[in-house]
């Protein structure tokens, strides 16, 4: 390929990006991000409840196999990364990548919820670790270069803030269905979630969903392909670009604060979830179908985050909507155990359903709310990179985020799992049945872990975004700079 036919071929791309999305197309897109669901789903929600009381793994155990799965993950998503931006075939950048991961993405999840009865000790081990790296590194595959093209598909500001709501609002709808098929089917009843048996079913119908929805999304990307970026073409090597493209991300001051800030967010974001079924059985004492609600409420954040984001964003800038959304978060998370705990009346469990399903609808919204700004960012910040480096890097952008997200979610995991170990609370509570009885002081604890512990770590995140200056009239002034220096180059290479 010359030089001039690339230099068309971006001068097509760009002229197709100022072309608005259709509906059709974001919708098709975002369905995509519900396979990311399902895996969050399983991985938050189900996952540290499933090893500890249903398989017998310890706290501490757990945790640590989900914490090496996300730091293994964490290593290898900056290579994914820029292995996205650089690769060229007829397929574009990221759509080879999605296509090899799906399959795996499924087996994974699967194996990961089926662990054989005779597995115990050290082989469980291995076993569980050996399924979450496979999941983790082959989701990062798929979920990578996905984000990615959500960032390079317009350059409109406004019209990517839509691309992320659509995204978010799929994700989210993945988690529902999660939940929803869970503990509202397979996982029902008084004794549902402690059986076995019924994880089995719940897997494998979560890993035939990721593979249709990803393969959707795969549709949607290869129809879009006309619309996105070109690799640039380089001749240096990928390890000696590899170190130098990192770099450049590390002086780019708008990175390193959204670095900082999902570090802390996703530190309380992964602590919260990894506990979250354990605190509503335990400590709120809730039946399955009152947690389904609970959880689900949290999902339903997209119904009012989404239109809230839309309205907000036309008057205010995306870091202060983030900022107030992250800090409304921290508050949500802190106030029910400890109003239970130290408040003039403790809530029956009928009272505390209906408390934390509202509290929950509240939670996700500020989540959707500081999502949409918070992803949004990320695409304005990839234009300043292009800005000041001179290339397009969005595939290194969401994997030096993932990096740090996954990096506190293996840390918040671990953290979870140590916090039940060190409050004694009891595990493989399947085989100790209906007789085993749990201390108060020890339900108290699980209280304080599952709920200040991390609204802590929230409200910490927004704290980085105070230091971000990339405005809307800023991006605006960069887009502008960008489209006269290639119009340059245009004009000197023919």
């Amino acid at each position: 390929m010359t030089e001039f036919s690339i230099t068309v071929t971006e001068e097509t791309a760009r002229a197709a990006r100022s072309t608005p999305l259709t509906r059709r197309f974001k919708a098709q897109y975002g369905v995509g991000a519900m396979a990311d669901g399902f895996v969050t789903a399983g991985f938050g929600f189900f996952l540290l409840f499933y090893l500890t009381a249903v398989c017998g793994m310890s706290g501490g155990m757990a945790g640590l196999a989900k914490m090496i799965a996300l730091l293994v993950d964490a290593v290898v998503d900056p290579a994914i990364g820029l292995a996205s931006d650089r690769v060229r075939s007829r397929l574009g950048r990221r759509l080879p990548f999605m296509i090899i991961s799906l399959l795996p993405i499924a087996c994974a999840f699967g194996l990961l919820f089926s662990i054989p009865d005779s597995l115990t000790g050290v082989s469980l081990f291995i076993y569980v670790t050996a399924c979450l790296i496979v999941l983790r590194v082959s989701t990062s595959c798929f979920v990578l270069p996905f984000t990615a093209v959500g960032a390079e598909i317009t350059d409109d500001y406004r019209e990517r803030a839509g691309i992320v709501s659509y995204r978010l609002s799929f994700q989210n709808a993945g988690i529902l269905c999660a939940v929803v098929l869970g503990l509202g089917v397979y996982m029902s009843g008084p004794s549902g979630l402690i059986e076995r048996e019924n994880y089995v079913p719940f897997a494998w119908t979560s890993a035939a969903a990721i593979v249709l929805t990803g393969l959707v999304a795969i549709w949607a990307v290869r129809r879009a392909l006309p619309r996105l970026h070109s690799a640039h073409p380089s001749e240096t090597h990928f390890l000696a670009g590899f170190v130098r493209e990192l770099v450049e991300l590390v002086q780019n001051r708008s990175f390193l604060i959204l670095f900082g800030t999902v570090l802390t967010y996703f530190l309380a974001y992964s602590t919260s979830v990894s506990l979250a079924l354990h605190a509503t059985r335990y400590f709120w004492k809730l039946d399955s179908f009152a947690i389904q609600m609970i959880l689900l409420s949290t999902t339903l954040g997209p119904l009012l985050g989404a239109p809230i984001s839309a309205i907000a964003l036309r008057y205010i800038e995306k870091r202060t909507l983030a900022i107030g959304a992250f800090l409304c978060i921290s508050l949500f998370q802190i106030w029910p155990p400890l109003f239970q705990l130290y408040g003039p009346f403790p809530f029956s469990p009928s009272t505390a359903a209906v408390v934390l399903f509202f509290n929950g609808l509240l939670v996700g919204t500020a989540i959707m709310v500081g999502g949409i700004a918070f992803q949004s960012m990320l695409a304005d910040t990839a234009d300043e990179h292009e800005w000041m480096f001179g290339v397009r890097r969005e595939g290194l952008f969401f994997s030096g985020l993932t990096l740090a997200y996954k990096a506190a979610a293996g840390l918040g995991g671990l953290i979870a799992g140590l916090a039940l170990d060190a409050i004694m609370f009891p595990t493989d509570i399947a085989a100790k049945g209906d007789s085993l009885v749990i201390p108060t002081q020890v339900l108290d604890k699980l209280g304080l872990i599952s709920g200040p512990l991390p609204a802590a770590f929230a409200a910490l995140s927004p704290l980085f975004l105070f230091g971000y200056h990339l405005t809307r009239k800023k991006h605006k002034q960069i887009i502008a700079d960008l489209e006269q220096r290639n119009a340059e180059n245009n004009r000197t290479t023919t």
